[in-house]
């Protein structure tokens, strides 16, 4: 039954139909995203503390409000040993918001026929935020265990299709299956407002500290490029990532250069993913570096998709992590023998 009613929404709504590239009905996978700690902390007790510059303005202050208490509960989600202690903090870590923009500018079109011809028609919803904030982590002496300038931007664009396709992704998981276990498929909502922007901008501020400071495991939804690449996609849904990238590293590229850029795109996907995986920090930092390298070479063939962008921040984070993790330790300078002879 899922199988005709998805044929029957293609009948009707050919332009859903994938074409080269993530096409109208998006093919996305999970990726365990585990990253180790930046620091150690120097013990369990911590507090947080947030401001902005400018707290007149209504989205700094916004920002600042939701920031601290977001941060305390990715700190203890991801530790349990920690404590919020403000009165005898091991740890203080201070935030001070420096630029807060958040803006949801609603888009329409003007219908062209029908009795409503030249009407304006609501067609979607462009996206623009961004947070940036100092960073400092100190010890109850004042001494700093971690520093970093953090700066988040979202642009993004929402239309009616893809409001459309939602809607019916919540159709066909409520129809049963028999055989099958029951999913609820929660799909993102789309901002509409600047407190939806702000919220997007702070939680992803607070995944880069909490990142920093202790280790953190998440799930992240990442899109696979379609077209000529579907049947290779079965590999990462059968998450045989190996596979995956191996045969799209085989195939011969396709024959322009901004289709072939997805095909480096889903090679640099597969690279993080094996990543994620690794045994070891070494070879973790070593399929990051060719991820890093594989998204850059797909932006570069085809500097109009947006949506290589985005991975590059991700993967250079993960990156910025496991490169520490993986310098080996300097062995202990060997003492020098005092040299013999009479003293003056």
């Amino acid at each position: 039954m899922r199988k005709l009613l998805l044929i029957g929404l293609m009948v009707l709504c050919p332009a859903w139909l994938p074409g080269q590239g993530f096409g109208k009905l998006k093919k996305t996978i999970v990726l365990e995203r585990k990253l180790p700690a930046a620091v150690k902390l120097p013990g369990n007790a911590f507090d947080v503390k947030v401001s902005a510059e400018k707290p007149q303005d209504p989205c700094s202050k916004l920002a600042a409000d939701k920031l601290q208490s977001m941060i305390e509960t990715n700190l203890i989600r991801f530790n349990s040993q920690l404590e919020l202690n403000p009165d005898r903090p091991d740890t203080l870590v201070v935030l001070k918001v420096l630029i807060c923009n958040a803006v949801a500018t609603p888009k329409y079109n003007t219908l062209l026929s029908g009795k409503s011809k030249g009407q304006q028609q609501p067609s979607g919803v462009k996206v623009n935020g961004r947070l940036m904030v100092t960073y400092q982590a100190r010890t109850r002496a004042g001494r700093f265990v971690d520093a970093e300038p953090i700066d988040v931007k979202y642009d993004h664009e929402f239309d009616q299709v893809s409001s459309a396709i939602t809607e019916t992704k919540k159709i066909l998981s409520k129809i049963p299956r028999p055989g099958a276990r029951r999913r609820n498929e929660e799909s993102e909502d789309e901002p509409h407002t600047m407190e939806d922007v702000v919220e997007i901008l702070v939680d992803r501020t607070a995944q880069r500290v909490a990142a920093r400071l202790v280790n953190t495991s998440e799930r992240v939804e990442v899109m696979l490029a379609r077209g000529a690449l579907d049947q290779n996609n079965r590999n990462a849904d059968a998450g045989q990532w190996t596979k995956f990238v191996e045969e799209l590293e085989t195939m011969p590229p396709l024959a322009r250069l901004d289709d072939d850029a997805y095909r480096l795109y889903n090679i640099g996907v597969g690279d993080e993913a094996l990543g994620y995986k690794a045994e070891s920090p070494a070879s973790a930092r070593r399929y990051f570096e060719q991820a890093v390298i594989e998204y850059r070479k797909a932006g570069e063939a085809n500097p109009q998709e947006r949506y290589f962008i985005e991975p590059v921040n991700r993967i250079e984070i993960a990156l910025e992590h496991y490169k520490q993790l993986s310098v080996p330790a300097e062995p202990p300078a060997a003492k020098t023998p005092p040299k013999k002879g009479k003293n003056k």
